[in-house]
């Protein structure tokens, strides 16, 4: 059953001081509960939220953070009464809400509003939110599985692009080439989730290291497998490789001997490449970090134009362990984007 809220209402100048100085502090604390449960919360959320369970409050909105890896929204219930109570929140990420139409600007601090979502396995104040009904009985959905909740509102979520529905249907204006911009499809088989690394056995000990927490960015090889577009571009004497996922911006040197002078330690290492009949072959190794791990990638457009094929091939020559072989695709979309990442720490 939703917490109703009381709005304090101050009828002096002393009661109107105090009352700014309480929100204030509400604010401040909201935040640092968001900012307390970021850590935990990024990885395996299912394993912190009951993903069988279902809660609804009834508050107003103190503070948001819009940013990846995921959105967080605080809210006080039951305001100014002995049952208060501050509940914080997080949802899908920006990536993924941008594309589906749901952006900050439908939300303010100080608007009273309905939530629903899943219980925190743990704690009675932290809630994975999928649903917000806004004071014009509009919904927003946040979970793309999800169907509305309040089925008398007007909703606020297409997962159109999500799920592969935006097709361009006019074969002449699909991509001639691989460079273009390629979307995941969620759900689909060989798109969605479809690259797989062992544990412990690619660990790479990087001499330049970026962000850490929640923005720690992950090996090459994993961020080409996120479920965010990635766009190749020509610039030829390099190509680019542009995963959204954490910024992720490769330069690949074309036509030329693959001699790795060991001046990049960072994840994302040197790179080679050439095209054959259209298709791109990228070496990569990561001899600035004094790893022997060598990364090969292909890129290939489909016969209808309307997919990029790609493989990967991880190995780790000194290991003496069988490669890890890797493939996927992702799917042309008008229209489509990339988009800066964002990260919150």
């Amino acid at each position: 059953m939703a917490a109703n809220l009381g709005l304090l209402s101050g009828q002096n100048g002393n009661e109107r001081g105090l009352r700014m100085n309480r929100s204030g502090l509400l604010i401040a604390t909201s935040l640092m509960m968001l900012m307390a449960n970021t850590a935990a919360a990024h990885h395996n959320w299912a394993s912190i939220y009951d993903t069988e369970s279902d809660i609804e409050i009834e508050g107003t909105i103190t503070s948001i953070q819009w940013q990846n890896p995921h959105v967080r929204l605080s809210f006080i219930v039951d305001e100014g009464t002995p049952n208060e109570k501050i509940y914080t929140t997080e949802s899908n990420s920006v990536a993924a809400l941008t594309r589906m139409n749901i952006t900050e600007e439908l939300l303010a601090v100080g608007t009273r509003v309905r939530v629903a979502g899943y219980r925190n396995r743990s704690r009675d104040d932290d809630i994975f939110m999928n649903h917000l009904l806004l004071p014009s009985n509009r919904e927003i959905v946040f979970l793309r599985t999800a169907e509305p909740r309040w089925p008398d509102a007007g909703r606020i979520g297409n997962t159109d692009r999500a799920h592969g529905r935006v097709v361009e249907e006019d074969f002449s204006k699909r991509p001639t080439s691989i460079f273009a911009v390629w979307n995941t499809i969620f759900g689909a088989e060989g798109s969605h989730q479809a690259l797989r690394f062992p544990q412990g056995e690619f660990n790479i000990e990087y001499r330049a290291s970026s962000a850490t927490g929640n923005c720690a960015v992950p090996d090459t090889w994993r961020a080409m497998g996120a479920p965010y577009p990635i766009q190749l571009i020509d610039n030829g004497d390099t190509v680019t490789i542009h995963a959204e996922h954490f910024d992720t911006i490769r330069e690949v040197h074309m036509g030329i001997p693959h001699d790795d002078p060991g001046t990049n330690p960072d994840r994302l290492g040197y790179s080679t490449g050439r095209m054959d009949n259209g298709r791109l072959h990228v070496t990569t190794t990561f001899e600035g970090s004094d790893s022997p791990i060598k990364l090969y990638e292909t890129f290939e457009l489909s016969a209808d134009h309307n997919r990029l094929f790609y493989t990967s091939t991880l190995l780790n020559p000194e290991s003496g362990d069988a490669p890890t072989v890797n493939s996927k695709w992702w799917e042309y979309q008008p229209g489509a984007f990339v988009q800066p990442y964002d990260c919150s720490p």
